[in-house]
């Protein structure tokens, strides 16, 4: 049995599901889907904003527990320089997950509150660390510290896990294999005029939409969350809007309007040849 193997029965947890739905609501409360949702989730940065939070407390708190352990009497006041530090940066880092988290269900919602269940107690573990060293008990303090990295160890390992096993927080387009020679989609006279239209390259899904006789296509799958956006409200300024957690598209040309995706949408050059709607893929 493998450490990944241990993820199965906590995503089970469907005890939590009901503090976990609470808590979902009141971030969706406070973040909404504006400008807070499009700061936290780094859409103006094009990519993730909480991993890059996630560093500093890691690193700082990591680097305490060493100090700890190999250091002597006179480095306590790097320990808890180096503590402080930390610990205030979890605050934003906590921020940027919650509001990632929040668009999150089951299984991955049960591992991300496990997930910051484990960070609570890491920050709890050493703060507790910080006060007894601050008394003059290292002993204490390198206990603490060391269960404390511990329990930072697991929570980094759930967060990974959250990644790369669950997908979440990476672009779900990516690996589509979008037609890159001209292909046709649709017949021109089955677009219907400013509505959306789900279409097909084989297996790949595009949305198309006709304005003022201009064709226009995007990849039909969300880059957040792999949401339907031919499913989506496309509003004047020809753009849509994800039915799912609210991510806004330009049709014209796939660029993220607003949060929380950070990628943008594949889009397509259009023609119409013979009454047939042919698409083939922008470099992206």
């Amino acid at each position: 049995m493998g450490i990944r193997d241990l993820m199965r029965p906590l995503q089970a947890w469907e005890l939590l599901d009901p503090a976990s739905e609470w808590l979902s609501a009141k971030v969706n409360q406070v973040v909404g889907g504006g400008p807070l949702k499009s700061l936290l989730s780094g859409t103006w940065l094009g990519h993730p904003l909480h991993p890059v939070f996630t560093d500093l407390p890691i690193g700082a708190l990591t680097a305490v527990t060493v100090i700890d352990l190999l250091g002597g009497e006179e480095s306590a006041g790097a320990s808890n320089g180096l503590t402080i530090l930390g610990l205030l940066a979890v605050a934003p880092t906590a921020a940027t997950g919650l509001s990632d988290w929040s668009d999150t269900v089951g299984p991955e919602r049960r591992l991300g509150m496990i997930h910051a269940l484990a960070n609570v107690g890491a920050s709890t573990l050493y703060l507790a660390a910080l006060l007894s060293r601050s008394g003059g008990n290292r002993t204490g303090a390198r206990l603490f510290s060391a269960a404390g990295l511990g329990v930072l160890g697991a929570s980094g390992y759930i967060g990974g896990h959250l990644v790369f096993a669950r997908g979440i927080g990476v672009d779900h387009t990516v690996f589509d294999e979008a037609p890159a020679d001209w292909t046709r989609v649709a017949r021109a006279d089955d677009v219907p005029t400013d509505t959306p239209l789900l279409a097909h390259a084989g297996a790949y899904g595009l949305l198309l939409h006709s304005h003022a006789g201009t064709v226009l296509a995007v990849a039909a799958r969300c880059s957040h969350a792999a949401g339907p956006l031919d499913e989506g409200e496309v509003d004047a300024e020809l753009c849509v809007t994800c039915p799912w957690h609210g991510s806004r598209f330009r049709l014209t040309d796939g660029a993220v309007v607003g949060g929380p995706a950070t990628s943008p949408q594949p889009s397509f050059e259009v023609r119409i040849r013979d009454g047939n709607v042919e698409v083939r893929a922008r470099p992206r």
